[in-house]
């Protein structure tokens, strides 16, 4: 028996996208009723970045794939959890936490396994402009070092780019995600509820077929033995 662990945010009005296009969802909702029947419809704009999201290459590397070249079997499969908790707000995590966190499973990731990394800072903050200014990120040789696992793909749980947290960064400054999405290793972004799991799950991250663009919203999930947890 198994259950699921939805590990995407809500996403409401106002729900705050990445500070590099400062945009919010603005949903419009259009109703109509009468005679004792109802019809709803909503149009949604937002930043494909928001909430939980996938990035391809496209995002950082100017021919690099776009997201509806990337398989969902890239997005979906086994996870391991490297649990780099406690941390404190804008700490940036540098390879040796990574090797902690590593050291730390009983045995360590495979190759083609998907990883997750949780801070548990999403849970804090996400949908709000603090989640971008005040998460923990990563040194790019952090991002080495996962990159050398070999996963599949990435997922976090905090706003992995340091450079992006604050105003004023180039392009070139974008360290974290040329290492891993240079590597051809899609990033899952967003991810909430981490916590809530074991430290080996299958994952799942379906994201919207845009074509030819970098990123597009996903809803992230996991299974798990039922009644297990972290």
């Amino acid at each position: 028996m198994s259950r699921l662990v939805d590990l995407s945010p809500t996403v409401p009005d106002g729900f705050k996208g990445p500070p590099s296009t400062n945009l919010g969802v603005e949903l419009d909702v259009r109703v109509r009723s009468g005679a004792g029947a109802f019809w709803q419809s909503a149009r949604a704009s937002l930043s494909t970045h928001t909430g939980t999201h996938v990035e391809s290459a496209r995002h950082v590397v100017e021919d690099g794939e776009t997201i509806d070249e990337v398989a969902l079997e890239r997005v979906i499969g086994p996870a391991v959890v490297l649990d780099l908790t406690p941390l404190e707000e804008r700490a940036l995590i540098r390879a040796e936490a990574v090797d902690r966190a590593v050291a730390a499973l009983s045995e360590p990731p495979r190759p083609g396994e998907i990883v997750l990394l949780r801070t548990d800072w999403a849970t804090q903050a996400i949908g709000t402009p603090e989640y971008f200014k005040r998460s923990p990120a990563l040194t790019e040789a952090a991002a080495r070092r996962l990159v050398a696992l070999g996963p599949r793909c990435i997922g976090c749980d905090f706003f992995e780019e340091p450079a992006a947290r604050d105003a004023g960064w180039e392009p070139g400054d974008f360290v974290v995600h040329r290492v891993i999405l240079g590597a051809g290793i899609p990033l899952v972004e967003g991810l909430v509820k981490l916590a809530e799991l074991p430290s080996r799950c299958e994952f799942f991250a379906p994201f919207f077929k845009f074509g030819g663009i970098e990123a597009a919203p996903a809803r992230a999930f996991a299974r798990v033995p039922a009644g297990g947890g972290a």
